[in-house]
């Protein structure tokens, strides 16, 4: 079995030919699929920069392909899956836990599970990354936080300053989207 460890909290495996991600050795999730930049049809909007772009944006101009497993999706190895999500993740901890380098919804719930298991880092910023992304304004981010509850994660008065911050537009479009979530009662997939 495979296995890359990134500290004492955060570890995957390669276990039947799937990623594995352990917090504590304990099984949190299966990692998916990959999302890739197109480079090649793409090549003026494959421009990443972790300051100015988070992921969650950037993942509308990726390629999606490995999640549909369709004819067109692309064929990589699964232990060449398998290293490249072990090196999302070292990148992610390597720059603090910062939500910007993963999709949010890996990022939050790995944090809230770290931050559980007694990860110091994690403990540090999990809360500041909860208000920095909502206070982003991507609505897909924004949506996920509540949906997920990680607001319930930070203080009352911290969470009620964050709504009383959006301008109007913006609280009626978070609303319609939360309210539109409940209604598929989708729930967000890692």
């Amino acid at each position: 079995m495979t296995e890359f460890v990134i500290n004492q909290y955060l570890k995957l495996k390669l276990v039947d030919n799937k990623t594995i991600i352990y917090v504590d050795d304990i099984k949190v999730l299966q990692c998916k699929y990959l999302l890739l930049n197109d480079i090649v049809n793409n090549k003026e909007d494959s421009k990443f920069n972790v300051e100015n772009i988070t992921i969650d944006e950037q993942a509308e101009n990726l390629d999606h392909s490995m999640e549909r497993k369709d004819l067109d999706s692309v064929d990589i190895p699964p232990e060449t899956e398998f290293w490249a999500h072990s090196s999302n993740l070292q990148t992610w901890y390597e720059n603090n836990y910062n939500s910007k380098v993963l999709h949010s919804n890996l990022a939050f719930p790995l944090l809230r599970r770290l931050s559980k298991a007694g990860d110091m880092k994690a403990k540090k910023v999990f809360k500041d990354e909860i208000v920095s992304r909502f206070r982003n304004g991507n609505l897909n981010v924004m949506t996920f936080l509540v949906k997920e509850g990680f607001l319930d994660e930070i203080d009352i008065e911290e969470s009620d300053m964050l709504y009383q911050e959006l301008d109007f537009e913006t609280y009626k479009k978070l609303k319609n989207l939360i309210k539109e979530s409940s209604k598929n009662k989708e729930r967000f997939i890692f």
